[in-house]
């Protein structure tokens, strides 16, 4: 286990509540029926912005209110010190928590990653004055990620492997979403893993491919989801089952070409993006539903990097009553 991941985990485990005051406020206020649920304010969590402005969770008889976190990690701790119900993070960080004897559960998921290279939405930034032209060239670089030991930096670990390179020569450093572009630009960073819209041109910075693409070598991968601890998913089943029903909902509503445009307008409020240009992104696979073979994949990858000797198996922590793929 790498020094950066032994950190990570430390943070999840002992670190102070990354949520904001204002969830804790309402979840106190809110009723037995109130979900408060962590966000990174991504462009791609539509589908719950969507659920919450077409009343559909009002429909389903749930009250959600997001409170803003950092990554994966910050809100696995904030579920943790209960400060929310659920956190939206990745498969990654799910099994690695629960390895470390967190006990919890994946009641829905958020969106899934394409397996066609040119309908990708991640990238490894480079500046294209760099020289560093594939894997082999970030050997002993640094490259910034969202987050230490999150689901970026194992994706780019797995992909500088499966394309040749050494992932154990290169120094991984944590920024927010919002300067790894830049960083790149400046030279702080050789590369960074980045969603596909952050490779800006006018930078000087190309991609060097999207690596969930690479990874999945053919198949989707779970991207991101929603986390529950276990004695909530007990407590909270009824409420849970109407959050995922509601994602799923959403989903059918979303994709819908009709709805297009009110969804790229709802989509640059909530990630204060330019509409216009959100229209010409590639968007993640929208599917609230669990796709548990991609669980598995995902887990092997974990156990692969010597990350987890025995990752979870998804009948270990998806609830008997989450709709599946």
């Amino acid at each position: 286990m790498s020094a950066g991941l032994a950190c990570g985990l430390a943070a999840l485990l002992t670190a102070g509540c990354g949520s904001s005051s204002d969830g804790n406020d309402s979840g106190a206020s809110g009723g037995s029926n109130t979900v408060r649920i962590t966000t990174l304010g991504l462009c791609n969590e539509i589908p719950v912005y969507w659920a919450q402005e077409k009343g559909i969770f009002a429909k389903n008889n749930v009250k959600v209110e997001l409170v803003k976190s950092t990554g994966g990690a910050a809100a696995l701790t904030a579920l943790q010190s209960g400060d929310i119900e659920l956190a939206f993070t990745n498969p990654f960080s799910t099994m690695i928590a629960i390895s470390q004897g967190i006990d919890l559960k994946w009641i829905a998921t958020a969106y899934e990653t394409t397996n066609v290279e040119d309908q990708g939405t991640n990238a490894v930034a480079v500046a294209k004055d760099s020289g560093i032209t594939d894997a082999k060239s970030l050997n002993g670089k640094t490259i910034g990620v969202n987050e230490i030991g999150g689901i970026n930096q194992i994706i780019t670990t797995q992909w500088m492997t499966l394309k040749g390179g050494d992932p154990s020569t290169v120094k991984f450093v944590a920024l927010p979403f919002n300067e790894l572009a830049s960083a790149v630009a400046s030279g702080k960073v050789a590369a960074a893993q980045v969603p596909a819209q952050n490779v800006d041109p006018k930078l000087g910075l190309h991609s060097l491919g999207d690596p969930y693409v690479a990874v999945g070598n053919g198949k989707g991968l779970t991207f991101a989801g929603y986390v529950a601890a276990a004695k909530k998913a007990t407590s909270h089943e009824k409420e849970f089952k109407a959050f995922q029903q509601s994602l799923i909902e959403a989903n059918q509503q979303i994709n819908l070409p009709e709805n297009s445009d009110a969804k790229f307008d709802l989509e640059a409020k909530n990630c204060k993006q330019n509409v216009d240009v959100l229209k010409k992104l590639h968007e993640n696979i929208y599917e609230a539903k669990v796709d548990t073979a991609s669980l598995q994949r995902m887990g092997d990858i974990l156990k692969e990097q010597a990350r987890v000797k025995d990752p979870a198996k998804p009948a270990d922590f998806v609830p008997s009553y989450v709709v599946t793929k």
